[in-house]
């Protein structure tokens, strides 16, 4: 098993796949943007569509269609505005693993397995929705081990523990994630990527009116205007694991026991650390101003 930073450190192109949940929010849209605006580090070899259900979809399967189609959706305004070239992109999961060995077949997981196998060196999973795909491609195709790094945004730090929106998407694809044994860069939501804040104005003031692209992200963001808000800001929680590979020194990282979740979606989740051996990679702390300058200059025309 390699250490993933140490991976990252090296200079050249990084093979990549993103699989994301697009319309859950509003970040994956810049972080589905950055990745595609950095060919000078990261080949991007295909997305994939994460499911997820909360107030924007109907349900879970429902939750990935709209992802698909926001994929096709932020990948044309890039290309439009920035002649970036399309990536390849999948649906995924319709349902949640029912348990820790039984992966959910979909084209997603199929493809992943696909294109890591079709690659001479190391491909970077970049997960940043529930991770079912991921695991499901795994299971399937347990050989892909060998050649894949895992960077997920997920969970809470392990100092905070408790519910968290990607990790409670599929709390048995994360554990199957973590009993796999493959190596695991973990960007944790509160405590670490939670410090990731964009304010309204600073993204206004960059974005607005420089392309279709921008105008597009910007209109999203201001959706979530809260009533009656004068000045107010967003996480964009996304970027962070893209920006870590564009630039490793956005981020510090502890090798740290591997978890096992104890909980499901509809109950508090928390980590214990005596059920699968091994290590994986931990976030501790991110550069919240070298991440935002980083988004900045590579999205503005």
């Amino acid at each position: 098993m390699f250490n993933i930073t140490e991976e990252l450190r090296k200079p050249g192109v990084k093979r990549v796949i993103l699989d994301t949940d697009t319309y859950n929010e509003i970040d994956d849209q810049f972080a589905v943007a950055l990745a595609m605006l950095a060919p000078e580090r990261i080949d991007l070899a295909c997305i994939t569509a994460a499911p997820f259900h909360n107030s924007r979809s109907e349900s879970y399967a429902d939750g990935m269609e709209r992802s698909y189609r926001e994929i096709g959706i932020c990948t044309g305004l890039v290309n439009k505005s920035h002649g970036a070239k399309i990536p390849p992109y999948y649906r995924g999961s319709t349902e949640r693993m029912p348990d820790t060995d039984t992966p959910v077949e979909s084209e997603a997981a199929h493809k992943i397995a696909e294109t890591v196998l079709a690659y001479d060196g190391i491909t970077f999973i970049v997960p940043i929705g529930a991770i079912t795909n991921v695991a499901s491609a795994i299971l399937m195709y347990p050989e892909i081990k060998e050649k894949i790094g895992v960077i997920w945004l997920g969970g809470h730090a392990r100092w905070f523990g408790g519910p968290e929106f990607n990790l409670q998407g599929d709390v048995n694809a994360a554990n199957a994630v973590f009993k796999s044994g493959v190596p695991v860069l973990q960007f944790p939501c509160s405590g670490v990527v939670s410090h990731l804040i964009m304010e309204i104005h600073e993204l206004e003031h960059f974005f607005r009116g420089n392309s279709p692209l921008g105008d597009y992200l910007c209109d999203n963001v201001a959706e979530c205007k809260p009533n009656g808000a004068v000045s107010w800001s967003r996480v964009i929680w996304d970027i962070s694991t893209i920006a870590g590979i564009i630039d490793p020194a956005t981020y510090a990282a502890s090798v740290q026991p591997r978890p096992y979740v104890v909980g499901d979606r509809d109950r508090y989740c928390a980590y214990e650390f005596d059920k699968y051996e091994g290590t994986i990679e931990h976030v501790d702390h991110i550069n919240r101003d070298r991440i935002i300058s980083l988004l900045i200059n590579k999205l503005r025309k």
